[in-house]
């Protein structure tokens, strides 16, 4: 498994991978916000904030390459 408790390292890994990884974590709740710009940055936060106050939280952010 990529991501486990104790292990916050920000790593590099290929979407295939990645896709495994959170299947195997048994998630129930995804959240996806996009795209997130300078417009609407402070909503973003909010929303982290929120899920953050219930509990540890995995956060994937994922920037465009051009």
């Amino acid at each position: 498994m990529l991501f486990n408790k104790y292990d916050n390292k920000v790593i590099k890994i290929t979407k295939n991978d990645l896709i495994k990884s959170i299947k195997d974590t048994g998630a129930m709740d995804i959240h996806l916000m996009e795209p997130v710009d300078k417009s609407n940055v402070r909503i973003a936060k909010q929303e982290i904030d929120k899920l953050v106050r219930n509990g540890d939280v995995s956060i994937i952010v994922m920037k465009d390459k051009s």
